[in-house]
């Protein structure tokens, strides 16, 4: 536990009370960094010049982040964001 979450707990007058707090603060900050990586993932592009493998391999990350916070990414949707993160690059293909 991190000292500025013993000093939220440390005012609870029971154990229920402190693990509500808890769980509700942990709860906020795991959706709140759920919500930052999702828009990260959904506004990157690609640029021309820019290595394709190293894109793809930074969009497969924040997908796999995303997984291991129970907010999976489909293969249809990670394709959809793939193809638009290129629309300004290629546009000859998307």
């Amino acid at each position: 536990m991190l000292p500025k979450d013993s000093k939220m707990v440390c005012r609870m007058a029971n154990a229920r009370e402190m693990w509500r707090s808890f769980e509700q603060d942990k709860t906020k900050r795991a959706y709140a960094s759920e919500i930052r990586l999702r828009s990260k993932l959904y506004t990157t592009k690609f640029s021309s010049g820019e290595d394709m493998e190293k894109y793809l391999e930074k969009l497969e990350d924040m997908r796999r982040q995303l997984a291991n916070m129970n907010a999976a990414i489909t293969d249809e949707e990670m394709a959809r964001i793939i193809l638009q993160g290129m629309a300004d690059s290629h546009r000859n293909v998307v």
